[in-house]
């Protein structure tokens, strides 16, 4: 599941900033198929500062249009979280929105209800993406043309697949060169911002598990991606092997990623849970 990594990395340039942003992703699944899915993202105090701080430059407040947002609210905005269920698929519903924090560190915890998960399409890192307050002037994010996770659900079996999709071939001449940064000098700076850093997306069998393909597997949890940038760092050589890293080859991103300490990925494109 190559593609289950490539939006925490994608992220990390975006939200290069100092101090702890935290995302999980978890799917709980009920014997009858029914279940709910939990979004759950926290900000560090310098995070949310800094991003009220950008949210104010030039934007509502220096304009005197109202009050910049405050970014952990957002998070627990119920009118984007209805927005977004939109997008997880057919009869996904806002079970709860809530602001919550957790040692210390302030943001959102969203509750999603679905019905039957054969409806639901779910790509990593997008319900932030989504939540995310968007800064005055800056254009809109392009949206992401991989295609999500699907799930299908019969006879007591759960298979999970993640999808390729056609990647147009990128002439060399308009691939964008990645300017070599000193990593001496970098090092420190990006493992201090980003070394609280964490993300990752799971799946609970609530009844419990039987039987699985699945390659990482605790109780009744299957981890299908999960990224400590903190331990990430602590590699030998991560940052170089980062910054070289070409982000829209899911084959190269996974070469680079998949022997870190702090990275866990399921790279079977399709997997299968029996239930108890």
């Amino acid at each position: 599941m190559q593609r289950l990594v490539l939006p925490f990395v994608s992220l990390l340039a975006a939200l290069a900033l100092p101090s702890c942003l935290q995302q999980a992703t978890t799917v709980h699944l009920n014997k009858d198929g029914s279940g709910t899915l939990v979004e759950e993202t926290t900000f560090g105090a310098q995070m949310s500062a800094m991003l009220e701080q950008m949210g104010g430059l030039g934007g509502a407040n220096a304009k005197g249009q109202g009050q910049v947002p405050d970014p952990a609210k957002e998070m627990a905005s119920m009118d984007k979280a209805k927005a977004r269920a939109a997008t997880l698929g057919e009869g996904v519903t806002v079970e709860k929105a809530e602001a919550i924090t957790v040692d210390g560190n302030k943001g959102g915890r969203v509750t999603y209800h679905f019905a039957d998960i054969n409806h639901l399409k779910l790509s990593a890192g997008s319900g932030l993406q989504d939540a995310m307050p968007k800064m005055p002037g800056a254009p809109e994010a392009e949206p992401s043309k991989a295609l999500p996770t699907t799930f299908k659900y019969a006879d007591g079996v759960l298979t999970i697949t993640n999808p390729d999709r056609e990647k147009p071939e990128v002439p060399a001449a308009d691939k964008p060169k990645t300017p070599e940064l000193d990593s001496a000098q970098m090092e420190p700076m990006m493992k201090q911002m980003l070394g609280d850093m964490k993300m990752s997306l799971k799946v609970v069998i609530e009844p419990g598990i039987a039987s699985t393909t699945a390659s990482h597997v605790k109780g009744n949890t299957v981890t299908l991606a999960e990224m400590d940038m903190g331990k990430v760092m602590d590699n030998p050589g991560a940052f170089k092997k980062l910054q070289r890293m070409d982000q829209k080859d899911p084959a190269k991103a996974m070469a680079a990623l998949k022997d870190f300490k702090g990275v866990t990925v399921e790279t079977q494109p399709q997997i299968t849970i029996k239930l108890k």
